[in-house]
This record gives structure tokens, sequence and C-alpha cells, in this order.
């Protein structure tokens, strides 16, 4: 007899009457045999001399993939009535729900509306079906219109039954809720207590979006999920709130290059959702984070611009810690061993794999479920579960050893890692790692349950046994039987096959019967012993689940300051060293000073930029008015003080040689006009939206960024726009927002309101040989000319047609007509003599 493995981890032996050889067990092959345990086994008897083996078919999926995909399914609620907004937001994949503290949402703009869309980036949007038409509207118009051409909306849009959102009914299901952390054996009373500490049942808004959203999981949870026999489990309730962000709108996050999207280049697939890549922008340059948690986490952390300043400060100690020299040691040890990397590359499936566990622990018991029981135990997530563990205890041990550099720091010091130990070291323990990377599924430990050893000790010897049956049945069976077949198959039992050259057939023989009483159906009752075990352990980590959840999400916003990649130090920290950036002071007064500021993405492809002050106050004037040429440097000016204002609300250093900002509640833009063929608007169109949320929505610590307003219509109904605008805003006197404004309207000066408020700037600019020659620095004062002709004539157009040019501004500054062109006359002049020729040879 001749033995082999198939690579799908079937085992055949084939017998032949001549010759009959000892059966090779998986113990005794290679090291992948020896790790893998087939679930067939198949055992044969040929009457011929050859020797041949065949391949047991392998029903198992162990060796499909069965990664998660890295999108999070997120289905979020909203409810707006009377102003306010309330919303809920549930993550399938982690259990995770938050609920939104009720905040003011003023009509017809909806700015916390998309400040939390663009946050959450949702897959499923819950509407009342009776919202009023404003808010349904804006719903809609960020839904469907997300500014990309695209046919497939942003996500999928659902009005559910206005009794959905009944308020009794909604609280109702709120205090149904069961969370992991809740007090064990309370009574209702006390249970009602604990959700109040949570939930403040006194924000309706709120209270309504929740229940609702409980309520369409509970309903669609089997196809939410894909599994029927289980239901929604929550990892915890935590309360996110939007009182303190920094409204930014969609329009700005484009402009200032923050968020850089670019389609795919698939026609297939572009326009899909999570298809598109980062091209050049704020977040590419920062997003060096080892593990797509931290890269989440980075990205919520800059669509959550702050201006609560104790935590800007908490975070700027953290970036000054480990852009210090004698903090490279500690920072070593994080990044040379991967521990952030390693930590958080699959914490999320973790979590969710954990929950579904938690769901069916006892669908597990049934009979019906074995098919099920071997998929689940296939996985390898346990694996996983135990590097997250040390890795989590080490990173603490680190923050400890440093305890003071940081209030963040210090409280990743300050977690309790004892229960964190005694869950790794079980999982040490029992889990036999490197065969259950081979197996591709939970493995457990020799030595851990003896009857769990004695089972995988039977299956080892089963072979041998199928082997020396199929002979001996072989020898009994008539001669007209060309050879027989011992197979052994999960859930079926053993069975004796018979081969003919005319019919094979499997029956159940007294030796089949024989086996099944004495050996039993090894293969599922080592997976069930190997399940129950496994599902003792889930328990102890679902204990201590909440505990290690708060320390991964603080990892994560680490993993955000301080990341791991192929130079082992690259986070925001590395991005500040190496461009020199400093940390701006942080304050409450109305003020912004920066001194030679410089844009942090033209540094990157620019050795030699020219910074440049700014000075916003009341005696330096609020409103800043650029003029100068084409290709002067304006447009970037203004970027790049957008961009150092947002850098320091969201707690980094800034490109700078130094800088107080007084911290901001808006950052609005019209900088560029996103054209969409969805949209239905114009360019103008837009640009006119875009002025009117600047004017309507900003406050007296806002900032806005004007370029080139009024330039998509006529020259006159331009500067009055313009003019009329800027007045609105100097009207507010000292509560007039910090304003940037560039413009070609020279003639501006004169139809706005004479104030100390306004100051005209320029950049400077030399003329060598009739050609503008630009120093981008900024001066006081404004330009006599916009050099529209010089940069034309730089810029590659013909000499002739700048002359043209010339001579026809020369006579409209002169209210005169210009004088003709004599070779387009001449021209003129014979297709008109063609044209007489022509009609005088027609027979009319």
């Amino acid at each position: 007899m001749d033995g082999s493995t198939s690579s799908d981890g079937a085992t055949s032996a084939t017998i032949d009457r001549p010759q009959i050889n000892n059966f090779s067990s998986p113990s005794e092959g290679s090291g992948d045999s020896r790790a893998r345990q087939s679930q067939f086994v198949i055992a044969q008897c040929r009457r011929n001399t050859s020797t041949e083996v065949s391949a047991a078919p392998n029903a198992s999926t162990n060796n499909e993939n069965t990664e998660d995909s890295d999108t999070e399914d997120r289905i979020l609620a909203v409810y707006w009535r009377a102003g306010k907004l309330g919303a809920a937001h549930y993550t399938i994949q982690t259990g995770e729900l938050q609920v939104l503290e009720e905040i003011v949402d003023r009509a017809p703009a909806h700015q916390m509306l998309s400040n939390l869309i663009r946050r959450v980036e949702p897959s499923k949007l819950l509407v009342d079906g009776k919202a009023q038409g404003t808010f349904v509207s804006m719903v809609k118009k960020i839904v469907f219109a997300n500014g990309n051409d695209s046919a497939e909306p942003a996500c999928r849009l659902i009005f559910i039954s206005a009794k959905e959102y009944n308020f009794e009914a909604c609280k109702r299901r709120i205090s149904s809720l069961s969370l992991p952390h809740e007090p064990r054996n309370c009574t209702e009373e006390e249970r009602a207590r604990f959700l109040r500490t949570i939930l403040h049942f006194g924000q309706l808004q709120s209270v309504h979006a929740l229940g609702a959203l409980l309520r369409y999981v509970d309903l669609n949870w089997s196809s939410l999920s894909m599994d029927l026999h289980s239901k929604p489990q929550f990892m915890g309730l935590k309360k996110i709130s939007l009182a303190d962000i920094v409204t930014i709108d969609a329009d700005t996050y484009k402009g200032l290059q923050i968020f850089s999207p670019v389609s795919h280049p698939s026609g297939f697939k572009k326009g899909a959702r999570a298809s598109d890549k980062e091209g050049l922008s704020l977040f590419s340059v920062f997003n060096k984070c080892a593990s797509k948690v931290g890269q989440s986490r980075m990205r919520v952390l800059l669509q959550h611009p702050t201006n609560d300043i104790a935590l800007l400060r908490q975070r700027q100690q953290v970036v000054g810690y480990f852009m210090r020299a004698q903090a490279d040691t500690t920072l070593r040890n994080i990044c040379s061993h991967c521990y952030v990397q390693v930590l958080l590359q699959h914490p999320t499936n973790d979590m969710a794999l954990l929950l579904q566990r938690q769901q069916v622990v006892g669908y597990f018991m049934r009979a019906q479920a074995d098919t099920t029981l071997r998929n689940i135990c296939s996985s390898l997530r346990f694996v996983k579960n135990v590097n997250t563990l040390y890795n989590t205890v080490l990173i603490c041990e680190m923050c400890e050893n440093v305890a003071g550099a940081s209030d963040f720091l210090d409280q990743l010091g300050s977690y309790d890692n004892n229960k964190l130990y005694e869950m790794a070291l079980y999982m040490n323990r029992i889990i036999d790692f490197d065969l259950s990377k081979t197996e591709g599924k939970f493995t457990v430990k020799p030595g851990v349950d003896p009857e769990l050893d004695r089972k995988k000790q039977t299956m080892a010897q089963l072979h041998g046994l199928m082997s020396e049956t199929a002979k001996v049945e072989l020898e009994r069976l008539p001669p007209y039987i060309d050879e027989c077949t011992m197979l052994y198959m999960p859930h079926l039992g053993y069975l004796l096959g018979v081969s003919s050259k005319t019919m094979t057939t499997f029956t159940t023989k007294a030796k089949g019967v024989k086996l099944d009483v004495m050996i039993g159906d090894t293969y599922p009752e080592i997976v069930a012993h190997e399940t129950r075990i496994m599902m003792r352990l889930t328990t102890i980590v679902l204990e201590n689940l909440q505990t290690l959840s708060a320390v991964i999400d603080k990892c994560a916003e680490l993993d955000w300051i301080i990341s791991h990649s192929h130079s082992s130090l690259i986070a925001i920290s590395k991005v500040c060293k190496e461009f020199s950036f400093v940390q701006p002071e942080l304050t409450h007064e109305k003020v912004i000073h920066i001194t030679r500021g410089k844009h942090p993405l033209h540094l990157l492809t620019c050795d030699d930029f020219v910074p440049n002050d700014l000075h916003s106050d009341s005696d330096s004037g609020f409103v800043k008015i650029f003029t100068g040429p084409n290709a002067s440097g304006k447009s970037v000016y203004m970027k790049q003080v957008g961009l150092i204002v947002y850098l320091a609300h969201i707690g980094s250093f800034v490109p700078a040689d130094a800088a107080t900002i007084g911290l901001l509640t808006h950052i609005y833009t019209r900088i560029q006009s996103t054209e969409c063929i969805a949209a239905h608007m114009s360019a103008f169109l837009i640009d006119l939206r875009q002025m009117s949320l600047a004017l309507q929505e900003s406050t007296s610590n806002s900032l806005i960024i004007v370029d080139e307003f009024g330039k998509g219509t006529s020259e006159v109904d331009g500067i009055s726009l313009l003019a009329s605008c800027i007045n609105s805003l100097l009207c507010r006197e000292l509560n007039c927002p910090h304003v940037l404004l560039a413009t070609h309207m020279l003639q501006l000066p004169e139809f706005i309101i004479k104030t100390p408020l306004v100051k005209f700037q320029r950049f400077e600019h030399i003329m060598q040989d009739d050609e503008p020659v630009f120093l981008f620095r900024l001066t006081d004062g404004a330009v006599g000319s916009s050099l529209a002709l010089q940069v034309a004539a730089s810029s590659g157009i013909e000499r002739q047609v700048v002359d043209r040019a010339a001579v026809v501004m020369t006579c409209m500054m002169n209210n005169a007509l210009p004088p003709e062109n004599k070779k387009i006359t001449a021209k003129l002049n014979s297709m008109i003599e063609m044209i007489k020729t022509d009609l005088l040879t027609l027979d009319i």
C-alpha cells in the first residue's frame, strides 16, 4: 500500500493484492502533513499490481478566503424637529452603537447633518417618512449629488414609517437594550438607572433616532448579517458630540485640499463606494498609519476639527513629546516590533467575531449546526486576538514608563493590565498557534484536555485501521471484484465500496457498522470538543471586552500620532519634525497671527518656498483684500493660511516660525467651483451658493476665504455683488469675521465702506524685458494693473494677439472704438466679393 496526502488535506491509501505495505499516517510525514487532519479517510485495495493514489474530496471551506472586507457597514438614523438634530449609528461588523447628543441644526443649510454624514460615512441612512421638506431636500442633496457625476449614491437612503419614531416605543426599545458592561443581576429599576447614566432621555430627538435605529436593526438583522439564527449584539453605547466641531463644508475640504479623492480609472468601478483613491492632499501627507483602524481614526479626526482647547493642547503635548530627541527610544520600541501595526490590523474583525460567537453559543449545541460549527472553527481570529492582547499590554507599559510626558500617554499607562494579562495567558496556554495557522482552524494544544487528546490519537490511527480493514474485506470478496474501498465520511460514518469493471457500489457492511460502534464519528467530535473549549475561552474574553475596546480605541488614536512604517518614524510628529513645524499658541481671543507661514503641501514639491506673515485682529484689520497679477501667489497664500488655521484646530503643529491662533467656529471658502451634472447648477450659481452659506452661517469667530468671486458674470454685476457682500460683513463692525479675499476688480475700493477693519495688500513683482517676475512677497497697498497682457505674453500667446488686445483695451479706456484690423477687413471683403459672384451666376 502507498499512502500520501493530497493538496487539499484528504488522505488516500491504495492497497494492491500482491503487495501490501504499511499505511503512512500523517504523523510520519512532512511538517505540513503532520499538521493536517483530513475530514475524509479513504483506504483502497486493488487486485492489479499498479499503485495509484486517489485524492479524497474535501468538502471543507477552510481554504477559502475568509478575510473580511476593510469597509465597515454603518447604519445611520437621523431625526430633525424644531431646529434640533438627533442621530444614532450602528456598525454591523463591530457591534458598536453610538448616539449623537442633540444639537441645533439650522435650516436650510443643515451644516451639522452634513458634518455628521461626512464623518460617519454610512452605508444606509434612515430618515423619517414625514420629515420636513428642507431637511429631506438636504439629505437627498448629500446622498445623490456627491460631486463626482456618478450614478451611484453615496449611501442607500431609506424612508421608514413615522410610527417607528414614536417616542414611547423608542424609549421602550432603548430600555430593553442589552449591553455587555451593564451590572449583573440588577433589578429593572437599577438597570433603568444605569441606562440613564449613559443616555439623556430628555434629549427627545436623540431618543427618537436611537429607538428607530434599534427597531430597524431588530427587524432586518437576518438580511444585514446574513444569519437567520442570531440576533444583534451591541458592544457598548457611546455618546458623540458635534458641539465642539469647527464647521467646514465639503467644498472647503476640497478647496483647501484637506481631502482630494481621485476617481478609479476603470469605468466599471468609477463612482463605486470606497473605490476612490487619495490624491495629493493633507490627508495623504499625514496618513502614515500602519493600521486600518489608525487610518480610519485619522480620517475621523481630520473631519472633526475642534475648538476644545483642552483637547487640542493634550494632542499638542503628545506630538511635542515625540518630536524630542529623548523620545526616540520609546518610539523605536513601539515601531521596531510593530506593536502598533500588529495590534491594530484586525481588532475590528476580532470584536465582531467575539460578538457573533456570543450570539450562537446556544445555536451550536444543536445537531443541525455542525456544518456552521466547522466553518466558524476554521477562523484564525483567536491567533490575532492574542497578538492584540499582548501588544496592548506592551504599549500600556511603555506609556507607563514615560508617565508625566502627556496626559494622553498617562491615560494609556493607567489602564489595569491584570485582566488583559489573564486573557492573553489563557489563550497562550490553550491555543496551538502553529497548527491553527497550518490547518486554518482553531486548534487546542495537547495536554489541555485528556479526552480531546484521546480522540485525536484515535483519528491519527484511523488510517492504518481502515487500511487493514480494506485488506481483510478484499480477501473475502469474489474474484470479479476489482477493488474495495473503506471510506470514512463525517456525519455518515464508515462505508465499504466495491468496484468491478462495470459498476461501483457503496454500502454499509458489517465492518462499517462495527467501526461506527467502536470508533464513532471522530472528526465532528473533535471539532465539537474544540469548539466547546473555544466558547469557554470566548466567555472569558467577553467579560473584559469593554476594557480591551477602550484601550484599542486609545491605541488607534496613538497610531494616528505615532505610526509604524518602513522607515519606522513616520507620523504627524515625524512630519512636523521633518518640515520644522512649530507648536501654535491657542487662545480664546479673536486673533490670527502667523509669522513666516508656509503651505504644507507646497513644501513637498518646492524647495524655495517664500514664507509670508498674516496679522488679523482689531488693530490690523479683520478683512484682507489681495490684489496682484495672475500667478503672483494670491490663491496659494490664502490656502496656506486656511491650512495653518485648520492644522491648529486638529492639534497638530503648523508650518511657520510662530503662530497664535484664536479658536474658530467655522471655516468657509469660495475657492473651487466643483461643477457636476447631477447638481444642475452653473459655476456662477455654485459660487453664489458658497458665498450665501458663508454670509448666513458665519459668526464673529469664523474664517472666510474668497478667491475671485464674481468672475463668472459681467464685470459690473460681479463687482456689485462682491462689494455688497463685503459691506454686509463690515456692517458687523467688531463682530466681523476674519476675511481673506483675492480679486482682480481694482475698482473695488470705491464701492466698500471706508473702515480700519479693511486692509489692502499685494504681492510684489518686478518687470524684466517687459515680462513680470513674481517675488511672492506680501506687502501693503494695492496694484494699479493686473498685468493681464504681460502674463498672457509670458504664457505663450502670440505677440500679434497681445498687441491687438492692448489696442482694444486702450480704446475702451478712452471710450472710443478700436481701429479696424486691416487683415481681418481684407478677408471679410474677399468673402463678400465671392458671395456676390456666386449670387450673380445663379439663374433665379
